[in-house]
């Protein structure tokens, strides 16, 4: 466990466990409320770090190369009508979503995720984004989602190129997508990509633009090479009463969570020697965050020039 004492304003510190911490160097901040992310990003620089607690944070247009890290995908949230991460290319600093939910409040509307003057790093690490009925769409950048979860559309194609390892996607559009050990429960109708080691529930029809191997997808599907393509219906009984060929049916492959059963498991193995699925490959699906979380804020008294003394325990 690490504890840090920082010193606030003590009209800063508003009643609300909500919090949001600014670490500029070797230097921190802190801020209180629903708008705690808002402020902290304003005082902010490219490269710098804001973390939040658990809880609902509103969301302005991020504008700079920042690390945005949460305490889980299942605690943090920030919410805004149609976000919107427009960064300046950095040569130094990436955008990195990490440990949190992205929500967009708006019916409809696009989650833009792109760089304003070149071409961008972005990382989405452990994270959810979900709400409106639109997309998510990454404009010139190249951009990593790990172990997340995408619950809305994803548009690729418009300079960008899209690397998903072991996350859960929906339906998936336009271009140049790198697909590893993911579970896409939509479609995939894209050119120019990469599907491997994948689990497709939508019945999807791939170009010979795409390359694809060790996928397992729904009979009526096409265009997979070397890859499952398993019953969803019973054949029909034989009318002549002889012994039916053996054959496989979808809902029998899985448990809760997408798991594969444990005999699926062995019997669909992609091309590194695991199953396929978002449990294989070299990064199995897991959203618990793999950094310091702030636990426990702590107010320790008035000192100097009308101080707060905070305490925050860090674990």
């Amino acid at each position: 466990m690490l504890t840090a004492a920082i010193a606030c304003g003590v009209g800063a510190m508003a009643q609300d466990s909500r919090v949001a911490t600014l670490q500029h160097g070797t230097h921190f901040r802190t801020y209180y409320g629903t708008d705690a992310f808002i402020s902290a990003h304003n005082d902010a620089s490219d490269g710098d770090v804001i973390t939040l607690t658990a809880g609902v944070f509103n969301l302005c247009d991020v504008t700079k190369a920042l690390t945005i890290r949460g305490e889980g995908m299942q605690k943090t949230v920030l919410q805004k009508s149609i976000p919107q991460f427009k960064i300046p290319m950095n040569n130094l600093y990436s955008l990195s979503l990490e440990g949190l939910t992205v929500s967009n409040t708006n019916t409809s509307g696009t989650i833009a995720i792109e760089s304003t003057g070149g071409f961008a790093t972005i990382t989405i690490s452990k994270c959810v984004l979900t709400g409106g009925s639109y997309y998510v769409k990454f404009t010139n950048c190249n951009a990593v989602v790990m172990n997340s979860e995408i619950k809305i559309k994803t548009l690729g194609n418009c300079n960008s190129s899209i690397t998903c390892i072991n996350s859960k996607m929906t339906t998936l559009e336009g271009g140049t997508f790198d697909v590893q050990n993911c579970v896409i429960t939509g479609t995939a109708n894209v050119s120019n990509s990469i599907i491997k080691n994948s689990i497709v529930y939508g019945v999807t029809t791939l170009n010979d633009t795409n390359e694809s191997s060790h996928c397992l997808v729904k009979e009526g599907s096409s265009g997979f090479d070397n890859s499952w393509y398993v019953k969803t219906v019973a054949p029909e009984p034989d009318p002549w009463d002889e012994t039916p060929s053996t054959y496989v049916l979808w809902d029998e492959l899985f448990t809760g969570n997408y798991h594969l059963t444990a005999e699926a498991s062995q019997n669909y193995i992609g091309t590194d020697g695991t199953e396929i699925g978002i449990y294989g490959g070299a990064y199995p699906y897991d959203i618990t965050p793999d950094y310091p979380l702030v636990k426990n804020i702590e107010v320790k008294g008035i000192h100097e020039n009308g101080k707060l003394s905070v305490k925050i325990n860090v674990e």
